[in-house]
């Protein structure tokens, strides 16, 4: 990711972005549900038949994300976009879908207090992800808030509240799926935010708010809050 201050609506990149996740998401539906459609027989061979709640339960994380995603990407997301960015972000997210929907959706376990648990999980970082990105976009939009820092709401709670919401969506996911191997997505994004995202956006923020941003981070938990 690039951390500038170049406000760029970015619509070619995001449009690509979109045409390949849409299709992955639209497929990983159809083969969860297919059934015994004839107009749909060569895929026969890659569809997924676990329990049917189990499929139903990711299927709306699908299509809830999917469509979270979308209103963050092109409403709340202003900064301007790379093609390498691009490329790279559509790879790995149009193969984290299918991989939640394969190994989850084939699971023939029946749903239990596992994947309850998880849902609860899913719902909670979606809300905290959706609603902190909200609330920054809207005090932004206000003319008296331009060129501030925006530390309130659960930013005050943590300096990158929405990374930590999105870690907490995707633990719901995994726990969904109810397979070990799901866990290793949330666990490779927290460390890719961490390690690379959270540096890179801190040291973008400290050049660009100085003190305001030096203060905000004394204060402030990085990325789990009250823990870290």
């Amino acid at each position: 990711m690039i951390f500038k201050d170049q406000y760029d609506p970015s619509f070619w990149h995001k449009s690509v972005f979109t045409t390949c996740v849409l299709p992955i998401v639209s497929m990983d539906i159809l083969l969860m549900f297919m059934g015994n459609s004839h107009s749909f027989a060569w895929l026969k061979p890659y569809q997924i038949s676990g329990d049917l709640l189990r499929r139903i339960l990711i299927a709306s994380c699908l299509i809830i994300y999917f469509l979270r995603l979308q209103i963050t990407v092109w409403v709340f997301q202003k900064r301007k976009w790379t093609w390498l960015e691009t490329i790279t972000i559509s790879i790995v997210m149009s193969f984290a879908l299918y991989a939640f929907a394969k190994v989850g959706g084939n699971n023939k376990q029946v749903v239990g207090i596992v994947e309850v648990i998880g849902i609860l999980l899913y719902s909670s970082g979606s809300y905290i992800n959706t609603h902190s990105e909200y609330s920054r976009h809207v005090w932004k939009l206000k003319e008296v808030n331009k060129g501030r820092l925006y530390t309130e709401g659960f930013f005050s709670l943590s300096m990158h509240i929405n990374y930590f919401g999105d870690i907490v969506l995707f633990t719901g996911f995994a726990m969904v799926t109810h397979s070990l191997s799901m866990f290793f997505i949330p666990l490779i994004m927290a460390v890719n935010f961490v390690f690379n995202i959270i540096p890179t956006l801190d040291r973008y923020l400290e050049r660009k708010y100085g003190d305001e941003f030096r203060d905000y981070a004394k204060k402030t938990k990085k990325l789990i809050p009250l823990i870290y």
